[in-house]
């Protein structure tokens, strides 16, 4: 996200119905995607999690824009070697 953006604040107006759900959608596959080793974007997504009640479109453009970012950069993942000491 841009880091000026404070989604605390944003005063978009709220999306409908089918867009909440959409954006609930997102939101639990983006938070899927952060279980399996996609940390890069954990913060941003449980920052925007908050809103999944009544989103605004501001919170919708920027989860699309995650979206996008992650489509961008398909390979950035943490792997964890299994023979190492914890």
């Amino acid at each position: 996200m841009v880091s000026n953006y404070v989604p605390e604040i944003d005063g978009t107006p709220e999306i409908d119905a089918k867009d909440t759900q959409y954006f609930q959608e997102l939101i639990g596959m983006a938070r899927w995607g952060t279980k399996i080793g996609r940390v890069d974007v954990l913060h941003e997504i449980s920052i925007l999690s908050q809103y999944q009640a009544s989103p605004r479109e501001g919170h919708m453009e920027k989860m699309l824009h995650i979206w996008g970012w992650l489509k961008n950069n398909p390979k950035l993942i943490l792997y964890f070697d299994p023979r190492c000491p914890v």
